[in-house]
């Protein structure tokens, strides 16, 4: 021929198809003799026969690439409901506090955490030869406990500075105090607005509630998916009264048990 050709074709299932082909004229002795040789509108006319050819073939392949658009969405669907199993259940406290390896102290349930860390402020004294504390630096905070790799933050103060430490201790049991009604259950319903934390591809977690919503019914939705199995053809056919299947023996040694159900008259008797 006289060319050659590149291709670029690219497939990442369920996100991208390219198919994509360049093609570069190579000049070779005699390529085009035959053609030189005849009138310009045969030429032309020629030419528009080929590109309506070229034209019907991309056409063809925009049909296809079409089908790969549907063939992808389920492909595509099939990875948001495998990324929704993989899903891992939340770690919580059991709303207990607990006090981890760097001294934060926290407690979780499976919607909401609270923590707080307090940092000692010190000066060296010489005379008392040891560092003495000056200050004491609170940081605590309430927030979402969800599956999600970001958590809402509901409240919280980041590095507030106490020169009395009675008076940190105070303050601190006063937020904790005004957020124990969160650490009560431990799945408590979730609030509207922060229900698109416990939600992985738009479907919320399982045993999960939403305020004012209903229980999702989760195995309700799992026996909507409708079963095309031999199997289940052959669970329809037995409720009939009397019935025979006729099918393919040699598909059927194969491990193929479909065939065609005949209804045949009977009685009670």
């Amino acid at each position: 021929m006289p060319y050659s050709s590149y291709d670029h074709d690219k497939l990442e299932t369920a996100e991208t198809m390219r198919i994509e082909r360049r093609i570069y004229f190579e000049a070779k002795d005699g390529d085009i003799a035959p053609y030189v040789s005849l009138p310009p509108e045969q030429l032309h006319a020629m030419r528009e026969e080929s590109a309506a050819a070229e034209q019907a073939i991309f056409n063809d392949l925009s049909s296809r690439a079409a089908a790969w658009e549907e063939q992808a969405g389920k492909t595509l669907l099939l990875d948001k409901a495998i990324e929704y199993t993989r899903t891992t259940v939340v770690q919580h406290t059991a709303n207990e506090w607990q006090t981890t390896e760097h001294n934060r102290h926290i407690r979780s349930n499976r919607v909401y955490q609270m923590n707080y860390y307090i940092y000692e402020n010190t000066r060296y004294d010489k005379e008392a030869q040891k560092s003495i504390p000056y200050s004491w630096t609170l940081t605590w905070s309430v927030r979402t406990n969800s599956p999600s790799r970001t958590q809402a933050k509901i409240a919280g103060q980041d590095r507030k500075v106490f020169t009395d430490k009675a008076a940190m201790e105070k303050y601190l049991n006063g937020r904790i105090k005004a957020y124990d009604r969160l650490f009560t259950e431990i799945s408590p319903p979730i609030p509207q607005e922060y229900a698109d934390y416990f939600k992985v591809n738009g479907m919320l977690m399982p045993d999960y509630t939403i305020e004012g919503e209903e229980p999702p019914q989760q195995q309700q939705q799992a026996a909507a998916i409708p079963e095309t199995t031999g199997q289940e053809k052959e669970r329809e056919h037995m409720s009939e009264q009397f019935s025979i299947m006729i099918g393919n023996r040699s598909r059927f040694e194969a491990g193929d048990p479909s065939g065609y159900w005949l209804d045949m008259p009977a009685t009670k008797e």
